[in-house]
């Protein structure tokens, strides 16, 4: 009798356990949720230059990743100022650009605007940014790279949402916004 209450309290406690990732290149835990967004789990990659990956999903859905990696630079100056920052966002959306090109995506449009910086008041870093739309199996998304510098690694978040999705941006902006805290440890 006493296994089988055991077990009924941990399948009673399971819904209200907490999971997180821990990014030690950073310093930083990511929590369960973000912005509405929920953790669904962290990936490391086998090269050590191309760091790790931490997803969060929104059913309606909203993606969001955090991409942690030095991309094998020992020096990154933090922020987004600086020429080896600008330089790396470039082949980042030059990336994204060419994901039709092997058949990733069926269309890929990345507006010809610069790219901008992000001014959000308060705690955490800046980022450079550029929205732009992919079209994958007939669906359209809208997406989101960010990019900056924190303690000698490119933080780079990615996040899409279906374009017909209305509340789409503004729940895109609450979890960069709720990353951008996490990594600047407000």
């Amino acid at each position: 009798m006493r296994p089988l209450i055991l077990l009924l309290a941990l399948c009673c406690l399971s819904p209200f356990a907490s999971a997180t990732a821990y990014e030690d290149a950073i310093g930083v835990t990511f929590p369960d949720e973000i912005g509405g967004l929920q953790l669904r789990g962290r990936e490391t990659f086998p090269q050590k230059a191309l760091g790790a990956a931490t997803r969060y999903v929104l059913d309606g859905p909203v993606q969001g990743s955090v991409y942690v990696y030095t991309g094998g630079l020992s020096s990154i100056p933090d922020g987004t100022e600086s020429a080896i920052v600008r330089k790396h966002f470039a082949q980042v959306i030059g990336e994204v650009k060419q994901m039709a090109a092997p058949g990733l995506a069926n269309r890929v449009t990345v507006p010809s605007t610069p790219d901008q910086t992000t001014s959000l008041g308060g705690c955490g870093p800046q980022f450079i940014w550029k929205g732009y739309e992919m079209e994958l199996d007939g669906t359209v998304l809208a997406s989101y790279t960010y990019l900056t510098v924190v303690r000698n690694n490119f933080v780079k978040l990615r996040v899409s949402y279906l374009k017909s999705n209305a509340a789409g941006r503004a729940t895109a902006d609450r979890f960069i916004e709720g990353v951008r805290k996490v990594v600047g440890r407000c």
